[in-house]
């Protein structure tokens, strides 16, 4: 494509824009418009005047006088010549013009033979076609200086309609979007008091002189006060919560303008603890000095709340993963609760269930809030403790009209306690534990704290009951391993008797030892549940055993070995130390051994290599015969063979390497 044909398309692109954002084709006829081609026709005595406006495949008239079609074909238009013009487009003869001379509307009916046309430019310098008079005449002398500034000055007007039809729309849009959505809010702030409260956006005026504030009336439902037309601001500032201080503005920080605008901190209110978002900006006179802060607040207690619930589950998880106690567990979960409900008090107790009873531990609490720290009956404060006997969260929006409690309302009512909720922890299928979260306000519960409350119960369940499965899995482990400890030893034992009448010494100790390390491998898998043991951790254990560690220089990954990689790797490297010790590097005072493991590759065909390399012992040969060591050796580990063994001048080289995946398989 050439750069004059790129061009064009970039201009018909902008041009389409343009058209759809004024959202003008194939509209009604308008007054205005043909108001304009009116005056045109007169302006420039020409029979026809026409507003095109020039797409893709077509001219379409906005406004025409003189022409009786809608619409014609670009292969019939004569206003698209003048959309490469910034000025007037003057074509004296059509009929004489190279552009024009073969257009069908020249050749024959209506047979037009004068044109010229202003081209409409929008405020973007982009031209969507033009405001031209066509006779059926040829005109020489075209128009006239007064006729060409008058066409230009009309086409100027077209545009100028354009916009503000555009604008009108736009406001129109919008006004219909606010509508929309007031309606929307209101219908919302209808279903429960608090919703209505939540949605609304309250604003003041600081007349930072005096610290008085003017209010509407939202702003006073949004902080739950009379509403009033004036405040002092320090009641405002005075509701802050503790922790939130220094969030609010004050009188130092008006005065300097150094306050922060966009803020948001919590209030103390008759109705509990709310979140409130302000935005404001300072107002300053001709000298510059601020004299008012005027804003916006909004309570935000619902997203705050909503975003708290996600981040207390998120928080849950990773602190339930690194805690192995119940009374742990149930501690981190009354803190999360607390933060993510507002609650002036919360924590755990345990449960006695044979009486009934809960020795409450040390709690969170709010400021000013007593603790509960100690024994308490659950009968004293109603019937709930038999659902909480079942397993099932108790919630109380009220204790005073609640039917579980309002008989003993004022006993909770003497500890601050207007809302109850008690998430029972099972402890193998027993009511052991209880968390608990206050609030000193009626509280109506929504429906997603309510299955929030739910959910964070069942991970505390959950969490627990991994705990237990931990625990009950980690005994099984180390009775098994005791009992496989025994079983080695009775079988070293027995070996022992038998083979006490044997006069080859040398290959019942080796024997013995084969069965020391494979003990030690089993030790080894069982700190790690017998699922996985690192590297590092079998070549220190092994060599440990035959008092070797010293002389060995040890380099290598982190890598995980299975079971089956694990026991193979165990004999491997006792029988390479224990032909070192007798006959290799070991054997002397000054000599060494160099082990080295890596991977290479990735996922199933990643390869474990291992080297043991030794150096400063005797002169090494081959043997002439192979014992069972040196098969063992050269089996390679897991049985895989790929084993390269070399009796160098410096020392005897063993290097070996396995499929990974294969060394790190679960089974035997």
């Amino acid at each position: 494509m050439l750069i004059a044909d790129l061009d064009e398309h970039a201009a018909l692109l902008d041009r389409l824009e343009a058209l759809e954002a004024y959202d003008i084709m194939d509209s009604p006829s308008e007054p205005e418009f043909d108001g304009i081609v009116q005056i045109a026709t007169a302006l420039c005595k020409a029979p026809v005047a026409l507003i095109s406006l020039v797409d893709a495949e077509r001219q379409w008239f906005k406004a025409r006088v003189g022409f009786s079609p809608s619409e014609t074909p670009l292969s019939q238009s004569v206003c698209r010549h003048a959309l490469a013009s910034s000025d007037l487009l003057i074509i004296p003869d059509l009929k004489d013009d190279p552009r024009t001379r073969d257009n069908t509307l020249v050749t024959g009916e209506p047979f037009i033979r004068f044109y010229a046309g202003a081209p409409l430019i929008t405020p973007d310098n982009i031209t969507i076609g033009s405001l031209c008079v066509i006779d059926s005449v040829p005109r020489p002398h075209g128009l006239d200086n007064e006729q060409r500034e008058g066409l230009r000055a009309l086409a100027g007007q077209v545009i100028a309609l354009f916009e503000a039809r555009r604008l009108s729309q736009r406001k129109d849009d919008l006004f219909r979007r606010q509508k929309s959505l007031t309606s929307h809010m209101r219908a919302a702030a209808n279903e429960t008091l608090a919703a209505q409260e939540a949605g609304g956006v309250g604003t003041f005026e600081v007349d930072i002189e005096t610290g008085q504030a003017k209010t509407s009336p939202a702003f006073c439902r949004i902080f739950h006060l009379p509403v009033a037309p004036i405040y002092p601001s320090s009641l405002f500032e005075g509701m802050v919560v503790e922790s939130d201080r220094g969030l609010q503005s004050s009188d130092l920080g008006r005065r300097e303008a150094t306050d922060s605008l966009d803020v948001e901190y919590r209030i103390n209110t008759d109705v509990g603890i709310r979140w409130i978002s302000r935005t404001a900006s300072f107002v300053h006179d001709e000298s510059g000095r601020p004299i008012k802060m005027i804003g916006a607040v909004k309570d935000v207690t619902v997203i705050k709340r909503a975003a708290a619930r996600v981040q207390a589950l998120l928080d849950l998880g990773d602190r339930l993963n690194h805690l192995t106690d119940t009374e742990s567990m149930a501690m981190a979960a009354a803190d999360l609760m607390a933060k993510a409900l507002d609650a002036t008090r919360a924590g755990f107790g345990i449960v006695n269930l044979a009486d009934e009873t809960v020795m409450m531990q040390p709690e969170w609490t709010a400021p000013g809030v007593v603790s509960l720290s100690g024994r308490h009956h659950f009968r004293d404060y109603g019937s709930f403790i038999n659902d909480l006997r079942l397993g099932n969260p108790v919630v109380i929006p009220d204790v005073t009209q609640d039917p579980r409690t309002r008989d003993n309302a004022q006993a909770l009512l003497d500890l601050d306690i207007r809302v109850l909720v008690n998430v029972p922890i099972m402890d193998q299928g027993r009511f052991n534990l209880v968390v608990f979260a206050h609030h000193t306000h009626p509280y109506a519960w929504s429906t997603e704290e309510l299955a929030f409350l739910r959910s964070f119960g069942d991970r505390i369940q959950a969490a627990i009951a991994r705990v237990h499965a931990e625990a009950e899995q980690m005994v099984l482990q180390r009775e098994l391993g005791h009992r496989l400890k025994n079983t080695l030893a009775m079988v070293q034992a027995i070996a022992s008797q038998t083979l006490r009448p044997v006069k080859e010494r040398n290959h019942v100790d080796a024997f013995e030892r084969r069965l020391h390390a494979l003990s030690t491998a089993h030790e080894i898998l069982l700190e790690r549940n017998w699922s996985s043991a690192p590297v590092s951790n079998v070549v220190e254990k092994t060599l440990d055993r035959l008092s070797v560690r010293e002389r060995i220089d040890i380099v290598g990954d982190p890598i995980m070995l299975g079971p089956k990689g694990t026991l193979s790797l165990s004999l491997v490297l006792h029988e390479l130390a224990t032909n070192a010790i007798k006959y290799g590097s070991l054997s002397n005072t000054t000599g060494r051994v160099a082990i080295n493991w890596h991977v290479e590759g990735e996922g199933d065909l990643s390869s474990f290599n291992f080297s043991w390399q030794e150096s400063g012992g005797p002169q090494v040969a081959e043997p002439q015969a192979n014992g069972f060591g040196s098969k063992l050796i050269r089996m390679g580990l897991a049985g895989t063979g790929g084993v390269n063994v070399r009796y160098e001048p410096s020392g005897f080289v063993a290097q070996m390497h396995a499929s990974l995946p294969q060394l790190q398989q679960a089974d035997i």
